[in-house]
């Protein structure tokens, strides 16, 4: 968009207010040839400021902090002029001043993240909007940290994802939490993109402040549990018969591959029974219900099939008119961590080990092919799937062997 106006952004040193040696720093708004003024917050060593390349001097933290704070201003007082240009309202420095001092209505953070879970969040299956209440805390936390009850959204720029994203390494865990690793910040960060990108959508901004921000995903092979782990986890015994319940479950999803919000709400109804006698799962999977309706099945092996006979007749799964007496995710999850320890497993069991597991041990290993997993799984892209193939050293182990046992009896 070609602009008519004439505009500048200037510091300048106040001079006039100079004590020992130091003055305020302030900045100079130009809209055709009006100009309007206002401080910066900062003081200056006069004797460090060069006026006529708009520079500080200087490598010291003070000197850092300044000129933070002048990068910072530039941006907001740009990305007001252009939203002011983009709205099509009257361009003036007046008007760009108190976008950036928050005079003019604009939309805030709080109200964006209100929005998304107002309208857009009812498109989410449950668990995703889970992830984004856990984001929500976060952002609200730091906004707090930084004495902030809310933030204009044309003012959140690059430094303040860079230091979200510091915050969310660093900042000491709740009780019962861990520190959040890499990949934990990035998915808080796509959280947050994916908000700001409606902003953007919506006109709320003009510039997409994540343009230069990079998210960086460590690739890492999924946690998968091996045959004798599967079978040490089968037979150990339990006393309590909510933990029994609950490892009963965690072995259903690792022979089916269902997550745990499809095992929430599993039922007589996704069952159908083929020509030959076999057992059948239907589902929809959740993360796409409300927009592909991707169906997926998977033929229900005897392990599983045990179990839905099990607990069909459970009281709790009779009045959920569910197969399972599901307690909470939360508490699921807690007390499958020390099940794997009563076990003896040092890896940490979840609801995504067992659906791993379901990809490679049980079918991946055995010769499924990826394409037949794939379905099963529910991904809407294969490419999805192949992540699994990394960690089928197992089966790579055993074709080697043989293959080698081959070749040593045709040296005989």
């Amino acid at each position: 968009m070609k602009s008519s106006h004439s505009f500048s952004v200037t510091f300048f040193v106040r001079r006039d207010r100079e004590a020992f040696g130091k003055a305020p720093l302030s900045v100079r708004i130009t809209v055709d040839g009006r100009a309007v003024f206002f401080a910066t917050k900062k003081t200056v060593e006069v004797s460090k400021w060069d006026q006529k390349s708009q520079r500080l001097r200087g490598t010291d933290q003070v000197s850092n902090a300044i000129r933070d704070r002048m990068r910072q201003l530039t941006n907001e007082i740009g990305a007001a002029y252009d939203e002011l240009r983009y709205q099509k309202q009257e361009v003036t420095a007046a008007k760009i001043r108190a976008k950036i001092e928050g005079e003019e209505d604009g939309r805030t953070l709080t109200e964006l993240i209100r929005y998304h879970f107002s309208e857009p969040g009812k498109l989410l299956a449950t668990g995703t909007l889970k992830n984004y209440y856990s984001t929500e805390r976060f952002i609200l936390e730091f906004l707090k940290k930084k004495k902030l009850k809310d933030i204009m959204l044309i003012k959140i720029d690059f430094k303040f994802l860079t230091d979200f994203s510091i915050y969310l390494r660093t900042k000491t865990p709740d009780k019962g939490q861990r520190v959040c690793s890499n990949n934990t910040v990035m998915k808080h960060m796509e959280r947050f993109q994916k908000m700001m990108g409606l902003a953007l959508k919506f006109g709320w901004i003009v510039r997409d402040p994540f343009i230069y921000f990079k998210r960086n995903i460590v690739s890492k092979d999924r946690e998968v549990l091996d045959d004798n782990e599967l079978d040490i986890l089968k037979n150990l015994p339990l006393a309590n018969p909510i933990q029994e319940v609950i490892r009963d479950m965690f072995i259903f999803s690792c022979y089916t591959g269902l997550a745990y919000s499809e095992i929430n709400i599993l039922s007589v109804n996704h069952l159908t029974n083929d020509s030959d006698g076999g057992v059948w799962l239907e589902m929809k999977r959740q993360k796409t219900f409300h927009t592909t309706e991707r169906k997926f099945h998977v033929l229900v092996l005897p392990i599983p099939l045990n179990l839905i006979q099990k607990y069909k007749c459970h009281p709790e799964s009779i009045n959920k008119a569910t197969i399972f007496p599901c307690p909470t995710n939360q508490y699921t999850n807690r007390k499958l961590k020390l099940i794997g320890a009563k076990a003896g497993i040092t890896k940490i069991l979840s609801f995504h080990v067992a659906r791993h597991t379901f990809a490679t041990t049980v079918t991946l290993e055995k010769g499924i092919s990826i394409e037949s997993v794939s379905h099963m799984l529910g991904h809407s892209s294969i490419r999805t799937t192949q992540i699994y193939s990394k960690v089928k050293q197992k089966k790579v182990a055993s074709e080697m062997k043989h293959l080698m046992m081959s070749q040593h009896v045709l040296l005989k």
